[in-house]
C-alpha cells in the first residue's frame, strides 16, 4: 500500500517538472553565460587561474579584458573581499600584505603572518637598484638604474599572480639624474601609461616621454626648461583621477603653493592648489607630501612638536573642498601614510621598514605593528587582477 502510495506520487510530482524554455539548458546545469558574469568573476584570483584549465575556451574567456574589468569591478564593489593590500619592495625580496584582514584577527594573530612573497624575480644586484614606481589594476610598474648609471635606467612590469614581466628600455638611453615617474590606468583609452621625466645627458632640459603598454611604444611629450619646472628630489607620482602629483619636494614650479600634477588624459601638466595651512601662513608645519586614500587626493605634514597633520581633496578639482581629516601626535621616523579603511584606520609607514595599523584618534601607542625588520623598505597600494590584456 506504502509503495503504491508513493509510486502515485512521483507520477504526480512528474507530471508538474515545467521543463526550461530553452532547450539548450540542461535541468541541474548553469548556463554558461551565468557562469561566466555572475559567479566566475566573484571568485579570487587563485581559483580563477585553476579554471583557467578547465578547457582553451575557459582560458581564453578569464583571459579575455572583458572579464578583467568584470573582475575588478565586483572586486572593488564586494564590501566582504579585503581588498586594501601593499606591495612591498625590501632590499632584496617583493612582498604583498592584505593590512584589512587584521581588523578579522585577534591580537594574538597580528605579526607579519599576513606577508605573503611573491614569485621570485632574479636581479644579479639583488634588487639594489630596483625602485617601485606604482601599482594599477595588479599590475605592478618598478624601474632599474641609478641616478649616475652609464647605461642610463630601463623599466619593467609585474604581475605578481601570473608571474609575468615586460622589460622596456630608457626611451633616451641616456637619462641622468634623478626621474620624476608614475604609472597608471586611463579609461577613455583603454591603456596602462608609464610617465618618465628626467634630464638628458649633455643638455640642461628636462625631457618627459609617456610610454603606452597597449601600444608598446614611448611617446615624447615636450622639453621643458627649468624655469618651467625642476626635478629636485625625483621620485613616483601619487595617482588619483588619472593625474599623477608630486610635492614640492619632488618638483618645484614657479607657484610654490602647488603641487605638480600630470595628466595623463590630455598629456599635459597642471597645478594643483595646495591646502592654504601648507601655504607657509603657519610656520609650525613643515614640508608636505602626497598620498592617496580612499581614491581622493591627501597631503600631510609633520608639525615642529612631532606631530602630523592630514588634510584631503574631498572633491577634485574644487579646492575649496580641501578638508582636514586627522592630527596624530608623535610617531619616530615617519615616513608616510599608505590607505585608509572603512573603520578610519590608517595604514602608517616609518623609515626604519615597520607598517602599523591603527585609528589617528586612537594616538601612536595603539598603533599596531603589521611588519617589522625588513630594513628600508618601498610601499604601494595593491590589488590582485587574474592577468593583464597586455601582459
Amino acid at each position: 500500500m506504502i509503495r503504491s502510495i508513493r509510486y502515485r506520487k512521483k507520477r504526480k510530482l512528474k507530471k508538474n517538472v515545467q521543463l526550461p524554455q530553452n532547450p539548450s539548458i540542461i535541468p541541474g546545469e548553469l548556463p554558461e553565460e551565468l557562469i561566466f558574469s555572475e559567479i566566475l568573476p566573484r571568485l579570487p584570483v587563485n581559483s580563477l587561474n585553476c579554471f583557467k584549465s578547465v578547457s582553451k575556451t575557459w582560458n581564453f574567456i578569464l583571459s579575455s579584458p572583458n572579464f578583467i574589468k568584470s573582475h575588478l569591478n565586483c572586486t572593488n564593489s564586494n564590501p566582504f573581499v579585503p581588498t586594501k593590500s601593499v606591495f612591498i619592495k625590501s632590499a632584496y625580496d617583493f612582498y604583498i600584505l592584505n593590512y584589512s584582514a587584521y581588523d578579522r584577527l585577534t591580537d594574538d594573530n597580528y605579526g607579519q603572518k599576513g606577508l605573503i612573497k611573491t614569485k621570485i624575480l632574479h636581479f644579479s644586484d639583488n634588487c639594489v637598484n630596483t625602485f617601485l614606481i606604482g601599482s594599477c589594476n595588479g599590475l605592478i610598474c618598478f624601474g632599474r638604474g641609478t641616478a649616475f648609471s652609464k647605461f642610463g635606467y630601463n623599466f619593467r612590469f609585474y604581475n605578481p599572480v601570473t608571474g609575468r614581466v615586460l622589460c622596456v628600455s630608457d626611451p633616451l638611453g641616456n637619462y641622468q639624474g634623478r626621474l620624476i615617474c608614475g604609472f597608471g590606468f586611463v579609461s577613455s583609452k583603454d591603456d596602462y601609461m608609464l610617465f618618465v621625466g628626467g634630464l638628458q645627458r649633455r643638455t640642461s632640459e628636462n625631457f618627459v616621454y609617456v610610454y603606452s603598454l597597449k601600444s608598446n611604444d614611448w611617446r615624447k611629450i615636450g622639453e621643458f626648461g627649468e624655469d618651467e619646472f625642476s626635478i629636485f628630489l625625483g621620485g613616483r607620482g601619487v595617482l588619483v583621477n588619472e593625474t599623477l602629483h608630486w610635492d614640492k619636494t619632488q618638483v618645484r614650479r614657479s607657484n610654490a603653493k602647488s603641487i605638480c600634477g600630470f595628466n595623463l588624459v590630455d598629456e599635459s601638466f597642471k597645478e594643483v592648489m595646495m591646502p592654504r595651512v601648507f601655504w607657509g601662513n603657519d610656520d609650525h608645519l613643515l614640508d608636505f607630501k602626497v598620498t592617496e586614500m580612499g581614491g581622493c587626493l591627501c597631503a600631510w605634514a609633520q608639525d615642529v612638536y612631532g606631530g602630523a597633520e592630514m588634510w584631503m581633496l574631498m572633491q577634485y578639482g574644487v579646492w575649496e573642498s580641501w578638508t582636514k581629516l586627522f592630527k596624530i601626535d608623535l610617531i619616530p621616523g615617519l615616513d608616510n601614510f599608505y590607505g585608509c579603511l572603512e573603520n578610519g584606520k590608517v595604514l602608517v609607514h616609518t623609515n626604519n621598514g615597520s607598517l602599523l595599523l591603527g585609528h589617528p584618534d586612537q594616538g601612536p601607542r595603539q598603533l599596531i605593528s603589521l611588519v617589522k625588520d625588513l630594513g628600508d623598505i618601498e610601499v604601494v597600494s595593491y590589488i590582485q587582477s587574474p592577468v593583464s590584456p597586455f601582459l
